[in-house]
């Protein structure tokens, strides 16, 4: 009978402690302290975090889809600007300058592409409550991080890689253009995937909410992508590898900074409370303050009212005003408003140098950043909360619920807006280019371009208003409606530019033909106001595109407000049948 059970340890049976030498069980382990080598050597090279990123990212349509259309831009670019006829091999230049415009539209293309996929690779397991629990797993800091990144930039490197057999086409077809040329340019757009994907990485290690890290990681990348694009225009052989090693030195080097910057903030405990402003130590806060009850800041959110609303006043706009915004704190706000301050003194130069055109551009690209942020999860954060179905039964008229939403979107961006763009008035004493070229543009006549101005700027942040509601009503995540929205107001607003300067240097048309092709871009509106210089060209749009911009904007607006008026409706009249 004793030989046919399982034997039992005299210790343990006695009642005594299992000897010292006795083998450790599963939960004596400490996850990291006790894996032996050959673990901790395949921890490193398999790399479970990023075989899992890659697999659910790889394998989705959304990977193909992208990829289609990467390759197809970049190739209608090529067939568009490609020399006819003699052209071919008479015309070196021109092929220089197509092989140019291919390395910019790629440029453009990764700046673009990049935050959408690195700005949520760790604000998503903050935001579902999987960082802690990945932090306490074997995997060491380090391996989480580098795994994320290699996933966030590996498909990056797939579509830049993917485009060598159209510049093996130019560089074998066309004259003038070399293999170092192509080897330097391919060097510094696989440094700029990297250093872009890095950026998204480091403000998604140090935010919390997607939203935060993607408007910060569009807010760095954009500018850097406007400077790279500055030398690229400036220098001939930009992308040759002798002039293309400095930028990718430079650009190599941030990248282990803020790798190593992002790996010491992974090891420290991060406080996922979020903190709204009158909880925030104004003591320990740098650089710029927020304060609600002072001016200009009570222009940004009103104070906090415990008097009783009246019954004239829109709850939803009270609500999104007062507490949405300073809700999870000032330190997004704050971010915004240092790191556009310290970009309007870059670009306040232009000024100077009669060129307010230039700054005008910059205070739409800064539309172009701020109302996205803030429009794209004006539904999708109610469907989060599981909000959205008790404002459809409560007595809030769907009228009041959009109109409440979008006049407080507007106003935070107007704000920030005005708040940046108030030099803009110096305009009015240095003066600027007339419509003939001429610098003989009286003050009357400054105030009514500045006019035209404001108004430009208004109209694109009531569309860019519009489009982000409109996204975050047919989409249920806010990273999915932000991004959405973000890619749609850059093929809005950038494609028709992008468009008309290659057409402008290739195609035989007229400007003034090509430039009504692009009236849907505020760029081209704000061209058509002035004159504009571009070296060897003096372009000027006819002045009649900024009307047709303007109604465009408005027309735009009027339609997507409609439908998500009449989908409110719709939805409360089935709820009311529901009852």
């Amino acid at each position: 009978m004793g030989d046919s059970g399982e034997a039992v340890p005299m210790n343990l049976e006695a009642g005594k402690a299992p000897a010292k030498d006795a083998a450790p069980t599963q939960g004596d382990l400490h996850p990291r302290e006790k894996l032996g080598l050959a673990d901790s050597i395949f921890l490193a090279i398999e790399n479970p975090v990023l075989r899992r990123e890659l697999l659910t990212a790889l394998r989705s349509n959304k990977a193909f889809i992208l990829h289609f259309f990467f390759l197809l831009i970049l190739g209608a670019v090529i067939f568009l600007a490609w020399p006819q006829g003699e052209e071919v091999a008479a015309h070196s230049q021109m092929a220089r300058k197509l092989f140019q415009f291919f390395g910019i539209g790629q440029m453009v293309l990764l700046s673009v592409l990049a935050p959408a996929f690195s700005a949520s690779a760790m604000t998503l397991e903050k935001e579902k409550r999987c960082l802690d629990l990945l932090l306490t797993s074997p995997i060491q800091p380090h391996t989480i991080l580098m795994g994320k990144f290699l996933s966030s930039v590996l498909y990056l490197f797939l579509l830049v890689l993917s485009t060598a057999p159209i510049v093996t086409v130019c560089a074998v077809w066309l004259p003038g253009v070399d293999i170092y040329e192509v080897s330097g340019l391919y060097m510094l757009l696989v440094t700029v995937a990297a250093t872009f994907g890095m950026i998204g990485l480091a403000c998604s290690t140090f935010f919390h909410r997607t939203q935060t890290s993607l408007s910060i990681t569009y807010l760095v990348v954009l500018p850097l992508t406007l400077v790279l694009l500055v030398f690229a225009f400036s220098f001939d052989n930009f992308f040759h590898l002798s002039v293309a090693l400095w930028p990718t030195v430079l650009l190599l080097v941030a990248t282990l900074l803020m790798y190593q910057a992002c790996q010491r903030r992974l090891r420290q405990p991060f406080d996922p409370v979020f903190k709204a402003a009158e909880e925030e130590d104004i003591s320990t806060q740098t650089g710029l303050v927020l304060v609600r009850d002072r001016f200009p800041d009570n222009l940004l959110a009103p104070p906090r009212n415990d008097e009783l609303l009246p019954d004239s006043s829109n709850p939803m706009y009270q609500k999104e005003v007062r507490s949405e915004i300073f809700g999870r704190g000032t330190l997004f706000l704050r971010l915004i408003i240092q790191i556009s301050m310290f970009l309007s003194v870059v670009f306040l130069t232009f000024l100077y140098l009669k060129k307010e055109y230039v700054f005008v551009d910059y205070l739409v690209v800064f539309t172009m950043l701020v109302a996205p942020a803030f429009a794209s999860n004006a539904f999708t954060q109610e469907r989060e909360r599981g909000t959205l179905d008790l404002l459809m039964t409560t007595l809030i008229r769907p009228a009041q619920i959009i109109s409440g939403k979008f006049i407080a979107c507007c106003r935070l961006s107007i704000f920030l807006t005005g708040l940046i763009g108030v030099t803009l008035l110096f305009y009015l004493l240095v003066g600027g280019h007339s419509a003939d070229g001429t610098n003989a543009n009286p003050f009357s006549a400054r105030i009514v371009v500045l006019g035209v101005y404001l108004l430009i700027l208004l109209v694109t942040i009531i569309l860019e208003t519009s489009l982000g509601m409109f996204f975050s009503m047919v989409f249920r995540s806010t990273l999915q409606s932000m991004i959405v929205t973000y890619t749609s107001v850059l093929i809005l607003f950038g494609a028709p530019v992008a468009v008309g300067t290659l057409l402008l240097t290739f195609s035989q048309m007229k400007a003034e033909n090509i430039t009504w092709y692009c009236f849907t871009s505020p760029f081209e509106a704000i061209y058509s106001v002035t004159f504009r210089d571009l070296g060897s060209k003096s372009v000027v749009a006819p002045a009649a595109i900024w009307p047709a911009y303007v109604i465009f904007c408005l027309a735009v607006s009027a339609i997507l407000l409609g439908y998500l008026y009449a989908s409110f409706e719709r939805w409360s009249t089935r709820t009311a049948r529901q009852e």
